[in-house]
Formats: structure tokens, sequence, C-alpha cells
């Protein structure tokens, strides 16, 4: 009995492992077969011009909207409109309107995609409307190509005399901003897909670095510094007026546990309290500023190779580590504070001041008007920081 029981055992725990391997080989089979589809239906789109004599149905239009919905907006303003043409005489107003959609005039359907001005974001931010618009217009043609359904992207804005020839067709009022037609049908042709793929349009954490490039700097390890420490009065030969806008600066802040560091343009340099100090500035908006408001010291570092200062000023370090991607090597004064073996010049500061600019106390349009048009970086913050040590190659 008590063989045949532990037999009885066995034979069900086996059974049971069974089943689990075969549930996880079916997930990772359709996981597989998912990216295989999505992947599948963006390789094989195509513009496609020429369309069946036949109504594409309402529920297909309602999923082509929806889809195009689904895009990514900045600040999720939703600064969209999207005009459903299926009336064949507006069609062919729009052929006419616009040679570039010709095809409308023997198409079913037709999307228009539009800015709405008024759900667009305030100052140089405006703009993003295009990319947003953009976004749902792919979002549109790949849903349509996984249908079955047949589309093609037709320009319209920045064209100034396209624009204005779809919002007479269409009675668009002044904050509605036609981006492009999608003309949409069942295809009656089926051209083959481009490719495009080319590794010469690639590059790798800076413009012209190739993957082996990335990956050597990568695994490079750091070396013993070459730095000694100088007198900034003696030693520092710079002109105030030009050192930071003429090249440009790295500014960095943090610990060992987190930093970041920026391209700066804005700063000074001079005396203050009877002490030697740098004066920097940080939008409110910058993922530095975070750094600035918590620490105590900060660093200003001069390289000679503008790849660092143009990737430094280019890209956010909330999206990912700015100095690996550079193959920088991160080093700590005594203090903590972080600076990068490859610099040229290290400022140490001790945080002094620290606040954001009342906007009071602008005495005329300069400051205003700039911040007008830069409204999505934020204010500034001034820092003045009392220089403790400064150290060169």
């Amino acid at each position: 009995m008590k063989v045949s029981y532990i037999i009885n055992i066995i034979l069900v725990v086996a059974v049971i492992v069974l089943c689990i391997c075969l549930a996880k080989s079916c997930g990772n089979k359709e996981e597989s077969n998912t990216e295989e589809i999505v992947l599948s239906n963006i390789a094989s789109r195509t513009s496609i011009r020429a369309y069946e004599d036949k109504t594409v149905e309402n529920d297909k239009v309602e999923k082509l909207l929806r889809a195009g919905m689904a895009a990514p907006t900045a600040v999720n303003k939703q600064p969209w409109h999207f005009i459903v043409v299926n009336d064949k005489s507006m069609l062919k107003a729009i052929a006419k309107a616009t040679p570039n959609a010709r095809m409308a005039a023997d198409a079913p359907l037709a999307i228009v995609v539009c800015g709405d001005m008024d759900k667009a974001l305030e100052g140089t931010a405006r703009a993003f409307w295009v990319q947003d618009a953009s976004a749902a217009t792919e979002n549109i043609l790949l849903a349509a190509n996984g249908m079955g359904l047949g589309a093609v992207w037709t320009g319209t804005y920045p064209d100034k005399d396209r624009c204005e020839a779809i919002q007479k067709v269409l009675q668009l009022p002044d904050n509605i901003i036609p981006l492009n037609t999608i003309v949409i049908g069942y295809p009656a042709e089926s051209p083959e897909p481009k490719q495009k793929f080319n590794e010469a349009n690639i590059s790798y954490n800076m413009y012209g670095q190739n993957e082996n490039v990335k990956v050597a700097a990568q695994q490079e390890e750091a070396t013993e510094p070459t730095f000694e420490e100088i007198d900034i009065k003696g030693n520092i030969n710079v002109n105030p007026f030009n050192f930071f806008e003429g090249t440009g600066v790295i500014l960095a802040a943090g610990d060992k546990t987190a930093s970041n560091a920026m391209t700066i343009g804005w700063g000074g340099m001079g005396t203050l309290w009877g002490r030697n100090v740098v004066t920097v500035y940080v939008a409110q908006g910058r993922y530095t500023h975070e750094f600035m408001e918590k620490q105590n010291y900060f660093t200003v570092m001069t390289f000679k190779d503008k790849k660092v200062l143009q990737y430094m000023g280019s890209h956010s370090g909330r999206d990912g580590d700015k100095a690996k991607a550079l193959g920088l090597h991160t080093l700590y004064t005594e203090n903590g504070t972080p600076y990068y073996q490859e610099a040229d010049m290290v400022i140490e500061c001790r945080m002094l001041y620290g606040k954001p600019f009342d906007t009071t106390g602008f005495r005329n349009a300069i400051p205003k008007d700039f911040y007008d048009k830069h409204a999505d970086a934020g204010i500034h913050s001034i820092y003045i920081g009392e220089v403790v040590k400064a150290i060169k190659k």
C-alpha cells in the first residue's frame, strides 16, 4: 500500500509540473506571437493610393479614431481634433483643393488630423501639438493596416496654401489647424513595403559614434586622476564674460548615491561677502535643479571635448545616466561632490545662496520676454557658491 501510495503521489506531482511547464510554454509562445504580429504590422505598412469601391464600416472608423487618440501627447494635453470625411462631394473637394491628396476623390473615407490651439501648450512648447498629432496619425495608419485597410498620409501643415485650402473646404475655425489628410479605403493595389533600415542613420550615445565605440567606452576602466590643485586668483586665466557663454561648462551636483550634470551657458565669477564666488542659474524644470536644492556643494567643469557639452545639454538625466552614456568616470571631492575625471578643470563650490528669481523684481521686458518664450522650463533659480577648491589637468 505504501509503495502504491507513493507512486500515486509522484504521478500527481508529475502531472502538475507538466501542466505548469505547458502553461509557461504557451505563455512564452503567446508573447512571441504578439511581438511578431506587432512588428510585422509595422514592417508591412505601405502607402495605398488606390481603393476599392467599398464603404469603410462605422465600427472600423471608430477603431481608427480610438487608435489615434491612444497616441502619446505632451502633458496629456491631447491638442487634436479629427474630422471624418465620408461624403463623396467633400472628398472630391479635398482632392481638388489639395492636389497631393487627389486620391481622395476616389476614396470612401478620409480623416483630417488637426491641431486644436485652444488645447495646445503655451510658449515655445506650443509647437508640440505637431508631434502629438503626428503620433496620432501614425497610430491610425498602423491600425488601418492591421484591419486590412489601405491608407496614405498626405501633408498639409506647414504649407500655407494647403492649410488655407483645407480650412476653407471644411470651414475650420481659426483655432483648428489641419496637419494632414489621411486617405483611407480597402486597397485596390498591393505595393511592396520599402526596406528603410540603414545602419548609417544610427549613432550610439553621441552623433557619429558606433556601437563598438560605445561598448569600449563602457568597458574602459578609470585611471588615476592627473589633476593638481591651483590658486584661482593666480592660475585661472579666463574672461568671466565669456567663460560660461563662450563654450559652456558642465554643472554637477549630488552625492555618491545619486547625481546629475548639465551644460550651462549662464553664470558669473567674482567676489561677494568677502568670498570668491561662482554664480550659476538652473531652471526649475531641469533635473539638476532637484540636486542643487538638496546639496551643499556643486562643481563646474570645463571640457575640451565639445561632444560632452553637446550631449549634456541636449539630454535629460531623467532618461538615463548621461555620464555612463558618454563613458565618463565619476570621481568625488573630499566633500562628496561629483566631478568627472575627463574634465580639464574643476571648481568646487560651497552653497551660500539659492533662490528662484522674484519676477516682481524684473525692471524691463528683457527677462519677462525670455520667460514668456521659455515657459516650459520654468523660472531659473540663482545659486551662489564660495569656491573651496579648484583643480586642473
